[in-house]
């Protein structure tokens, strides 16, 4: 820890505590002494380059309440935190921190700045009343630090005049009655200020001793507590993993049970919409009731087959017969029709597929619509008519079947 040969003069400091620990010094001038910032730096770092920079007066912070740490440090050199009425906010830090020579490389500088110079305006107008009181020869620094102390000016003035005096008066005193040379009180005063010097040094290193001391007795106690409740958890440990595997469960079962919930409440209402439908249309006089498939791809049929089953003897009308290929044919084939009724034309591959599962196809010119439902899933051709287009297909295979087989 290097110390100035010189008097240490009394120090504001502000810090901006976290991972990155911001510091910022100023002499009760105002004036910028040391702004760093550093990541993972200790508290005995930090106070190691507060004390090579000088003599802690008040220690603050731009947040409140006044962070932890902040306290720490405070306690370790017995100096004044003053406690802001509410945190700085970020306008007020930039502002604070422009101009009079602050300069800061980051947020963690910038905070810890604005903190000094908060607390240096909140004794600016007290620091110069001093200055302009405080008579000739008296160290107007000590008389700051006094009145920031909570001692009044006048009083501070008196004591320090005091201590001066009687030094004075000691060191007279101590003069031998011979007359010394000039050359050799010279040296004695400088001697006595060095000692002066060294025993403030000594005095301060060990408070901070104690300090530190203290530090480590509070951390090994911490320490202390942690480890037992460390102990403790990892006794629990596994019976907590075992509530929170079967909590996991749970809640996966209750997800999947909530989507089967969702699939079979939408199925329902899709039957429900059905079964309104059938009790609510009376018909057409003469006609039957077929099932209408919109398109003529595996999703329309699938969709169909979903809302109101498709099974072996229904009649379906293909609204668009269009779309459909072989497979096609083959997939609404084995839902087991009897026949195929559709609107625009169907291509020869799905008419070769359906003769082959003996299933006849009509177009509408041959069996024509006499009712369709607006936005419905049925349609209704004359029953008469069917059963005769029917019968003729049917006649008109047997026929077929008998000339091939001569």
């Amino acid at each position: 820890m290097a110390y100035s040969s010189i008097k240490r003069s009394y120090t504001i400091v502000g810090i901006d505590p976290g991972t990155t620990i911001g510091v910022a010094m100023l002499d009760l001038d105002g004036r910028p002494i040391d702004v760093f910032s550093s990541k993972n730096y200790s508290v005995s770092e930090v106070v190691a380059r507060i004390i090579s920079l000088g003599k802690p007066l008040i220690v603050a912070s731009d947040v409140t309440p006044t962070p932890s740490m902040v306290k720490r440090i405070s306690s370790i050199f017995s100096t004044l935190v003053p406690e802001l009425d509410e945190s700085l906010s970020l306008e007020e830090k930039i502002a604070l921190t422009k101009g009079a020579g602050y300069e800061y490389k980051n947020a963690h500088e910038r905070d810890a700045l604005a903190a000094c110079v908060t607390a240096f305006k909140r004794y600016r107008k007290k620091f110069s009343q001093v200055q302009k009181k405080t008579p000739a020869g008296v160290n107007v620094e000590e008389v700051k630090a006094q009145v920031v102390k909570g001692v009044s000016i006048s009083v501070a003035i008196d004591r320090l005049i005091s201590v001066d005096g009687e030094n004075k008066e000691v060191i007279k005193e101590e003069r031998p009655e011979e007359k010394k040379s000039d050359d050799k009180s010279e040296t004695i005063l400088k001697l006595r200020r060095i000692i002066k010097q060294k025993e403030e040094k000594i005095e301060m290193l060990e408070e901070l001793m104690t300090s530190l001391k203290a530090m480590d007795a509070e951390k090994e106690l911490k320490i202390s507590r942690l480890n037992h409740k460390l102990d403790s958890m990892r006794s629990e440990g596994r019976r907590e993993m075992a509530v929170i595997e079967e909590i996991r469960r749970r809640d996966n079962k209750i997800v999947r049970l909530r989507e089967e919930l969702k699939e079979k409440d939408e199925l329902n209402a899709d039957l429900r919409t059905i079964v309104e439908e059938l009790k609510g249309k009376r018909g057409v006089k003469g006609g039957k009731r077929i099932k209408l498939i919109k398109y003529f791809s595996h999703d329309a049929i699938l969709d169909a087959h979903r809302r109101y089953g498709l099974k072996k003897g229904d009649v379906v009308f293909l609204e668009d017969g269009s779309g459909g290929g072989a497979s096609t044919a083959e997939r609404l084939a084995k839902k087991g029709v009897s026949a195929v009724i559709y609107g625009k034309e169907l291509s020869h591959f799905a008419t070769n597929t359906f003769l082959r599962f003996r299933i006849p196809t009509f177009s509408i010119d041959e069996i024509p619509l006499l009712l369709k439902e607006e936005n419905g899933d049925f349609v209704f051709v004359d029953q008469h008519l069917l059963n005769e287009k029917m019968k003729e297909w049917k006649a008109g295979k047997k026929r077929k079947e008998v000339i091939l087989f001569r």
